[in-house]
C-alpha cells in the first residue's frame, strides 16, 4: 500500500479528518497537510485526497482559486495517480473532467441511504452523512455508483473517487463546522443527532469505503 498522503484543505473549517484520519493511521500512512490559504502546490505523494470547503465551482460561482485546484486535480488524475475528492474535492474532480456542477436552493443536509448502482459496491449501502448546497452532475467518462434524487454522490474515474457523503464526519465534526460557519443550531443538529446514535454503523461504512477504494486504486 502507499505510505504517504496528501490532504488539501482549508486550514479552520472543514480541515477535520476524522474518520479518514482514523483510517490513514491504521493504514500506515504518513500525512502531509497542505493548505489552500497557501495557494500550494500540490507536493508528492502516493494519494492524494481533498476534503469540503464553504467555496464553490458551481456554475457563475467558481472563483480563480478553484478554478485552479480545477487545473490542480486534473493534472493529477490524468498522470494515472490516486485521488479520493470528499464533497468540494467530489465537485473539484467532476468539473476536471467535464461535469458539472450547479447551485441549489439550500443547503442539503441529511443521513440518508443513496440509490445504489448495480456495478456498485456492497459497501455504498447503508446510510452516510451529507452536507451540501451544490449538486454534482458526473462526467459522462466517468462511473455513477450511486445517487440522490438531485445529484450523483460516488463516481469513479482513471485510479479517482470523488464522494460527496462526508465519510470523515462524527457527530463533534458536525457540531464544530456548524459553530464555524455560524449556522443555526437547529439546522445542523439533526445530522448530529443521527451520527451520535449511530457512530460505530458510519464509522465502520467509511472505513470499509476507504478500504475498497484503497485495494481498487492504490
Amino acid at each position: 500500500m502507499a505510505t504517504k498522503a496528501i490532504v488539501l484543505s482549508h486550514r479552520g473549517v472543514a480541515d477535520e479528518l476524522g474518520h479518514i484520519g482514523d483510517w490513514m493511521s491504521d493504514s500506515g500512512f504518513s500525512v502531509e497537510r497542505v493548505y489552500r490559504e497557501d495557494a500550494p502546490t500540490i507536493p508528492d505523494g502516493d494519494l492524494l485526497v481533498v476534503l469540503g470547503s464553504p467555496n464553490s465551482v458551481a456554475t457563475g460561482h467558481c472563483l480563480p482559486p478553484a478554478e485552479a485546484e480545477i487545473d490542480a486535480v486534473r493534472a493529477w488524475v490524468s498522470a494515472d495517480r490516486p485521488y479520493v475528492g470528499v464533497c468540494f474535492g467530489a465537485q473539484v474532480l467532476a468539473r476536471a473532467f467535464g461535469g458539472s456542477v450547479s447551485r441549489m436552493e439550500r443547503t442539503y443536509r441529511n443521513y440518508v441511504d443513496f440509490e445504489v448502482t448495480e456495478s456498485a459496491p456492497h459497501v455504498l449501502e447503508g446510510r452516510w452523512a451529507v452536507w451540501h448546497e451544490d449538486a454534482i452532475t458526473a462526467p459522462s467518462e466517468s462511473e455513477v455508483l450511486a445517487r440522490l434524487p438531485h445529484a450523483d454522490t460516488v463516481f469513479r474515474i482513471a485510479r479517482a473517487w470523488g464522494l460527496q457523503p462526508h465519510v470523515e464526519f462524527d457527530a463533534t465534526i458536525v457540531r464544530n463546522l456548524g459553530d464555524v460557519v455560524r449556522i443555526a443550531e437547529e439546522e445542523w443538529m439533526p445530522l448530529h443527532r443521527a451520527l451520535s446514535d449511530d457512530d460505530a454503523g458510519h464509522a465502520s461504512r467509511s472505513r470499509a469505503l476507504l478500504d475498497h477504494i484503497a485495494a481498487e486504486i492504490l
